[in-house]
């Protein structure tokens, strides 16, 4: 589903995320892949597990030290 929404992430020494926490729950991340295109913002695309176990593919974006949710598929 397409969304346009601002998370917070925590991220590792390289910059990527390693948790999200939208809506105020918790979701621990594995990185699927990354890309940027010149001049763009970095994309990556993400699974996210949250404490109880749902499990979904996220697209996220980051523009400097900005993250912006941009799709969920649960």
């Amino acid at each position: 589903m397409l969304r346009d929404e601002p998370i917070v992430a925590e991220t590792d020494p390289s910059g990527a995320p390693k948790s999200i926490i939208r809506r105020g729950r918790r979701y621990r991340v594995r990185v699927l892949d990354i890309w940027q295109a010149p001049g763009g913002a970095r994309l990556y695309r993400l699974q996210a597990r949250a404490e109880n176990g749902a499990c979904a593919v996220v697209e996220v974006r980051r523009t400097g030290a900005v993250f912006r949710l941009s799709r969920w598929w649960d």
